[in-house]
């Protein structure tokens, strides 16, 4: 099964990103994953429920707001197990959580992180206008990156 996880704060603008961009693409990932199985996990800042959610044969996408100093909307993505590794150089205000759980229990994981470049992450409960303004192709591109490993797993 793919897991699909976001993390995030919905009240510090910007850091929700992915909690909003999972919410919208949800049913359009019930689609396409209908043959290998996608499950959206909607963690928020509870990364102890996400990570007992997680099996050994898991693939695990983690979609998290992150600061890479690139411009913000941007989409980046890599291994999981290199973004665990790489602890602290994702900028991601989450990685010290699940990361951190997924090192010390030594769970084998399988997966992707997909970052989304934030502009703010103040207090407040809207994304920031630099994230609103480019939103829709923020939700395509993780949508992509998600269809792209859901056809590599179905082989084709």
């Amino acid at each position: 099964m793919i897991k699909v996880i976001g993390i995030g704060n919905r009240l510090m603008m910007d850091d929700g990103i992915a909690i909003a961009v999972l919410e919208n693409i949800r049913n359009k990932l019930a689609s396409i994953g209908e043959s290998v199985g996608i499950e959206v996990i909607i963690a928020e800042t509870d990364f102890q429920f996400c990570f007992h959610q997680l099996r050994a044969d898991d693939f695990v996408i983690v979609v998290d707001a992150s600061y890479l100093g690139g411009g913000a909307g941007n989409v980046h993505s890599c291994e999981l197990q290199k973004a665990i590794t790489a602890y602290g150089q994702t900028n991601s205000q989450h990685d010290m959580s699940v990361f951190d759980l997924m090192r010390l229990y030594s769970k084998p994981v399988k997966g992707c992180f997909i970052g989304i470049e934030i502009a703010e992450a103040g207090f407040g409960c809207e994304l920031s206008d630099a994230l609103k303004d480019k939103f829709n192709d923020i939700c395509l591109d993780v949508e992509r990156i998600i269809f792209e490993i859901v056809k590599e797993m179905e082989g084709g």
